[in-house]
């Protein structure tokens, strides 16, 4: 059986960390990283500052 992980974050070096460190125990990735842009708003509807979301998808087989 196939796992399936998304390591998602604003922060790119914390992605980094993270899937270094699932690639250390065995995980591959699937595809390239993908950054989105984020807008968001808050509990009364006011605009909060957009920002950009990092993520990296990975698989490994079930032992």
């Amino acid at each position: 059986m196939k796992q399936y992980k998304i390591v998602t974050n604003s922060q790119p070096t914390i992605v980094e960390m993270e899937v270094i460190k699932l690639l250390n125990i065995g995980w591959l990735t699937a595809g390239g990283i993908n950054a989105t842009y984020k807008h968001e708003h808050g509990a009364q509807g006011e605009h909060l500052q957009g920002h950009l979301v990092y993520s990296q998808a990975l698989i490994k087989d079930s032992e």
